[in-house]
């Protein structure tokens, strides 16, 4: 049972538009709410709303922004955002009519609604400036985000759009308005054409310190969230070493917050079919905040807020440790017996030239049977997966690994936070979320494989407090 990440009673959270609304020191978290009647994106639905201040408290207000009727545009509200205007809040959002596309009709239309509170919503209805465009997809022009450029002096609203073309074809791209007001917006045509996806969604712009991001989601290629950089809003945005957040089980995040409070991602992690490790991903799951952190070199990584970590009523400390072994594997069990939300954080030092060093969580204490976070030498890589994968193959673990050199001499900050089956951890601010459905064991151990590391600074944090959702 979860109780540490929010999701809605019957209910599973999808894409997130989040918005930090600087009178009350709120984030509002405008969300879809899926019922999986009988399955995914199967019921319509509008937009719901919970609040928070920490990641931890949440205030449910249920459906604000709702779904139109059955043949109306906006039968299923899909994503969009929300912006402070001069006197209301408006969010743009995308209205999406499920028998226009099975019809070969325009089904995707972006539209408007107005709020002074962010709770009651005026509807403005079709925004006829911002219908697709001629030689775009009509069934592929979504998800919205504004900005204010500066250099502009005017509002830049990005959304995401294809050619009309197959739908095979890499003819995703990003395309932009440009408006004084918020109300009359004129077409400027493409924004990014990267040439790699056939479809691009979910975007996000945000600056720190001089440099431009650009996030969003694709499915196409490694269905992941990622993001590229550029010193201008309308320069060339490229990719820096690691251009993830997280895996595959991550999604459809967006950013929010500012330098005060900072800057949170607000995807949310998938739960997997039938509850079962073998199973593909499904759409939605539960809401996982990351904190943004932006390194020396200019790139992005992620680590769990500090809320989160001091709601944890009870502490204990773990002595430190070193395991190694020149030929073969060794584990040292560290928990003989974990609950079902705890949180490790750790400290492990590389003593000599080792070819693997991990995590297992959720160990037999007979078979050693249990999942893993494992970083590998020759891999060049974090992975998760399910240990051993016999019968082969027990874990669908495809899209759960991150790029992460192994050295000699090197440290790794850890963190490692468990839900009920979400599990995620944070090795020097890289993320890598994962479900686990079949646990065999309790136990929670620390290996290395082909030599030698020091396990320092463990603080093993249980007891979650209870919390208003």
């Amino acid at each position: 049972m979860q109780k540490i990440f929010y999701k809605p009673v019957d209910r599973w959270f999808g894409d997130c538009m989040p918005f930090f609304n600087e009178e009350d020191q709120t984030f509002y978290l405008f969300h879809q709410r899926d019922t999986r009647r009988p399955e995914p994106l199967t019921d319509p639905f509008g937009w719901s709303l919970v609040t928070t201040k920490d990641f931890v408290n949440f205030k449910d207000y249920g459906e604000v922004l709702p779904k139109g009727p059955h043949d109306s545009a906006d039968q299923f509200i899909y994503a969009g955002s929300v912006t402070q205007g001069k006197d209301d809040k408006v969010a743009f959002y995308t209205g999406h009519n499920r028998q226009a596309k099975l019809a070969k009709k325009t089904s995707e239309i972006l539209m408007s609604a107005t709020s002074k509170d962010l709770i009651h919503w005026n509807k403005m209805g079709k925004a006829s400036s911002l219908i697709p465009q001629p030689g775009y997809d009509h069934n592929d022009w979504r998800d919205p985000v504004v900005v204010y450029s500066a250099e502009h002096k005017s509002y830049i609203l990005v959304l995401g759009a294809r050619l009309t073309s197959d739908k095979k074809k890499p003819t995703g791209r990003l395309v932009y308005f440009e408006s004084p007001d918020m109300k009359n917006w004129a077409f400027k045509g493409d924004f990014w054409t990267p040439n790699e996806f056939n479809m691009i969604e979910m975007p996000d712009l945000f600056e720190i310190e001089g440099n431009w991001y650009l996030l969003f989601s694709e499915y196409s290629e490694d269905k992941r969230t990622k993001y590229r950089i550029s010193k201008d809003l309308f320069g060339n945005w490229h990719s820096l070493k690691d251009e993830f957040f997280d895996g595959k089980a991550y999604y459809a995040a967006r950013s929010v917050g500012n330098e005060k409070v900072g800057r949170y991602l607000s995807g949310w992690v998938a739960t997997k079919e039938n509850n079962n490790d073998l199973s593909n991903w499904d759409w939605g799951g539960a809401f996982v905040p990351h904190q943004i952190v932006q390194r020396k070199d200019k790139t992005l990584g992620v680590t769990l807020p500090q809320t989160i970590i001091d709601n944890f009523a009870k502490v204990e400390i773990i002595p430190s440790f070193e395991i190694g072994k020149a030929s073969g594997k060794k584990e040292h069990t560290v928990i003989n017996e974990v609950p079902e939300q705890f949180l490790i954080e750790a400290r492990v030092e590389v003593l000599e030239d080792t070819k693997e060093f991990g995590i297992k969580a959720f160990v037999n204490d007979d078979t050693r049977e249990g999942y893993q976070y494992k970083v590998s030498k020759p891999e060049h890589a974090l992975k998760f997966s399910r240990t051993p994968n016999y019968p082969w193959p027990q874990y669908f673990d495809v899209g759960l690994e991150r790029p992460i050199a192994l050295e000699k001499g090197k440290t790794y900050d850890i963190k490692l936070i468990v839900d009920g089956s979400i599990i995620i951890i944070y090795i020097n601010n890289i993320a890598l979320s994962a479900r686990m459905y079949h646990k065999t064991g309790k136990e929670f151990s620390f290996f290395v494989n082909e030599g030698k590391i020091a396990v320092s600074n463990v603080k093993y944090y249980t007891e979650w407090q209870d919390t208003v959702r």
